[in-house]
């Protein structure tokens, strides 16, 4: 692994989620965290949502259209998005897994790798 500072890492990292998530989606997040455990990465991202989104969210018709505009694109992208970070990484990504709060305006993802990062 070519990380060995876990707050270097952590840096590193964030910059490189706002960087993508901006690069792909447009908008930022407005704060991103993160957690290593051995061979799982969780991060969390705050102020997700569009000014566009959050009008949507506020009836149940909008909300499941964000829902679903949004697990769509990451299904399209997952092959890309997967890759940048498995480049980013050095190491394979073997799990996956996504999900927002809209009414916190946040974010979760959790990696499973094929190795522990420090």
């Amino acid at each position: 692994m070519k990380h060995i500072d876990s707050n270097a890492f952590e840096l590193e990292f964030l910059n490189f989620v706002n960087h993508y998530v901006k690069d792909v989606g447009g908008k930022g997040p407005k704060r991103a965290e993160v957690r290593v455990a051995g061979d799982t990465l969780i991060y969390f991202l705050r102020g997700i949502l569009t000014e566009r989104e959050k009008e949507l969210i506020k009836n149940p018709e909008g909300r499941r259209l964000v829902t679903e505009t949004r697990r769509m694109f990451l299904d399209l992208n997952k092959e890309n998005r997967m890759a940048a970070f498995q480049s980013f990484l050095d190491c394979e990504v073997i799990e996956n897994y996504e999900s927002w709060d809209f009414d916190n305006d946040s974010a979760v993802a959790v990696l499973v790798l094929n190795n522990k990062l420090f």
